[in-house]
């Protein structure tokens, strides 16, 4: 599966941060692009990621990608 590296950080980032469009500003990007990102890497794996509210907190398989992302930057 060809998963995109941008949507894999907007999704850490939401998580990080709480709110889309905190997570759009630490990333310097629209909270219309934090958006978009988070909604077509959902439509890739077939799974919901966040759990939209305040804050916005991460499912179990959003979880698992962040965690992903995390051990590749290291």
């Amino acid at each position: 599966m060809d998963i995109d590296y941008d949507s894999m950080i907007a999704l850490t980032a939401v998580v990080r941060e709480g709110r889309f469009d905190e997570a759009a500003r630490a990333l310097n990007v629209t909270q219309s692009a934090v958006s978009q990102r988070i909604k077509q890497l959902e439509e890739k794996v077939g799974a919901v990621l966040i759990v939209r509210g305040r804050p916005c907190v991460p499912t179990e398989a959003g979880l698992h990608i962040c965690r992903h992302v995390e051990q590749v930057s290291l």
